[in-house]
């Protein structure tokens, strides 16, 4: 699946260079949204079919939220860590940029008010943090176990990363990342404008 995505991408990149013209370019957000939610909808049908979504929220219970904040913990932990690494970004910057969660359109923009430097800087540690999730789940799930995948790629947990989630691992981990992506994707404007102020 992993090579799937990666040629897609490198199709996409290629075909939006040298071939497409712009009204299709201009277009492409909304055909990207419409097939964002059919990829969803077909990966919560699946879900569906299990049966055992009910069954997975009542045996997890509230605990099932320690997830997502743990994962928080632990990306706030990382971006300290890479301050003191990193002398070039302050303490608050480095926050500021890993509440960002992967969330790469909305992270940015909020930062962009702060500083143009952090915004960038954030940008791109979003895009990576997506796209090594996107590489990276087949492989943490095989090697070092199913609820690891979750952490990966942040906020696109429960939108983009989620197929690839479920499809390495079970319905009832897409079950945590789904929620997961919840709670990252409302931390996101939390966080970061509490950090950064804005």
């Amino acid at each position: 699946m992993t090579r799937a995505i990666l040629i897609s991408v490198i199709a996409g990149i290629l075909a939006g260079y040298f071939f497409l013209p712009d009204w299709f370019i201009d277009l492409s957000g909304n055909v990207l949204i419409a097939g964002l939610c059919v990829l969803l909808f077909f990966v919560g049908m699946d879900i569906g079919r299990e049966g055992t979504v009910v069954e997975n929220f009542k045996k997890a219970g509230w605990r099932i939220l320690i997830f997502p904040f743990v994962i928080i913990f632990g990306t706030l932990i990382g971006s300290l860590a890479g301050a003191l690494i990193l002398p070039s970004l302050g303490i608050r910057d480095a926050l500021a940029i890993g509440s960002g969660f992967g969330w790469y359109t909305l992270a940015p923009v909020m930062l962009s008010k702060y500083s143009t430097y952090v915004s960038a800087l954030s940008f791109m540690h979003n895009v990576m943090r997506e796209l090594f999730g996107i590489l990276l789940i087949p492989i943490v799930a095989k090697k070092i176990g199913y609820i690891e995948t979750v952490a990966l790629p942040g906020a696109a947990a429960m939108d983009v990363c989620l197929p690839i989630v479920e499809k390495a691992t079970r319905g009832d981990i897409a079950v945590y990342s789904f929620l997961s992506g919840v709670v990252l994707s409302i931390a996101v404007p939390v966080l970061v404008g509490f950090i950064a102020g804005v």
